[in-house]
């Protein structure tokens, strides 16, 4: 009887050490095995600007700091996006405000059914009119609330979309940003918020209204008083043409980095257009994904470098991340919410 009963007792006392070691590690693992695997979107021009579709994994090759990386995946994101739809509402024209509305609208109807979105305005202040949903009868009543302002806090919305709306949310994520890049009331400055879009890895297109502002500015009483100061400190007339190239830059080059990229319509009703562009390449977004072979302290800055073999006009792709980023709690600016 001792002889079967031995056996039985050294299973259950097995079975209950080996339990309470899982317990245990479950709590308090005394180490952990990362394994870094970073997800790549990428898009392919012709040269007429259209996106290339049936991409061979074999035509790319990769870099993450210069070495070489493994390519694991490769093939179409078929996963559902996390879209914000960042709107400047510091127009006071009401026709204009109001195909503003409509644009916003429409994209979203353009999105895949499991698709969310969720929209901020910004003017003089950042506000949240429509937190995560994927119902659009809800942007309906959303746009019902917003209103125009005066001043315009650019940099503050892009902050806030990137480290604030996106925090925590996982998966493929997105921005597109309606702006004409002028900002006159924000807390932070263009390298922060740079900074935290890149922080987020979300895919930032920017639909920039510069070349219908830049013309409207020319008209303006402030504008022309500096436009004369430079012309005589520097002896051009450039002033404003000088003024939007340059924040065009900035923009294009950010959203591009993302593996986003700019659009400048010259009204708005081509805004519509852009729109849904912008929602078809969110559908037929191509990615990669590698693990890492290289060192990744907490917070460090990774550049990847991405060759496509075939023949093709432009490529873009996100070209960096951050591994484990150190998220800034101490932030001046703030989210409202409309209730």
């Amino acid at each position: 009887m001792w002889q079967k009963a031995i056996p039985l007792t050294l299973v259950i006392c097995f079975f209950a050490i080996q339990g309470q070691f899982l317990s245990q590690s479950s709590e308090s693992p005394d180490f952990s095995v990362s394994v870094n695997l970073v997800k790549v979107p990428i898009s392919v021009f012709d040269a007429q600007g259209n996106l290339v579709d049936n991409l061979r994994r074999e035509d790319f090759r990769i870099w993450e700091d210069q070495a070489q990386q493994e390519i694991r995946s490769f093939g179409v994101d078929k996963n559902s996006v996390s879209v914000v739809l960042l709107l400047d509402t510091s127009t006071s024209e009401k026709t204009e405000f109001k195909k503003i509305k409509e644009a916003a609208k429409e994209f979203v109807l353009a999105l895949s059914p499991n698709d969310r979105f969720s929209l901020i305005t910004f003017n003089d202040e950042v506000q949240l009119v429509q937190d995560w949903t994927n119902n659009t009868k809800e942007l309906q009543k959303a746009l019902g609330k917003v209103r125009s302002g005066l001043r315009t806090a650019l940099y503050d919305a892009m902050y806030l979309a990137a480290g604030d709306q996106l925090y925590g949310v996982e998966g493929r994520k997105a921005i597109i940003l309606l702006t004409d890049c002028l900002n006159n009331e924000s807390h932070v400055d263009f390298r922060q918020a740079s900074l935290a879009i890149t922080q987020s890895q979300a895919s930032l297109y920017v639909v920039s209204k510069t070349i219908m502002a830049r013309e409207e500015a020319k008209h303006e009483r402030r504008v022309i008083m500096l436009s004369e100061i430079y012309k005589r400190l520097f002896g051009d007339d450039n002033y404003i043409d000088e003024f939007f190239k340059k924040r065009e830059e900035e923009m294009s080059g950010l959203a591009e980095g993302t593996g986003g990229r700019c659009f400048f319509p010259t009204d708005y009703e081509q805004i519509k257009g852009v729109y849904k562009e912008v929602a078809r390449e969110l559908k037929s977004k191509y990615y990669l994904t590698y693990i890492s072979n290289q060192e990744l302290p907490p917070d460090s800055y990774h550049k990847i470098s991405i060759e496509y073999l075939a023949p093709a006009t432009k490529i873009l792709y996100r070209k960096g991340y951050y591994h484990q980023p150190r998220l800034m709690k101490d932030r001046g600016p703030r989210l409202s919410i409309i209730r």
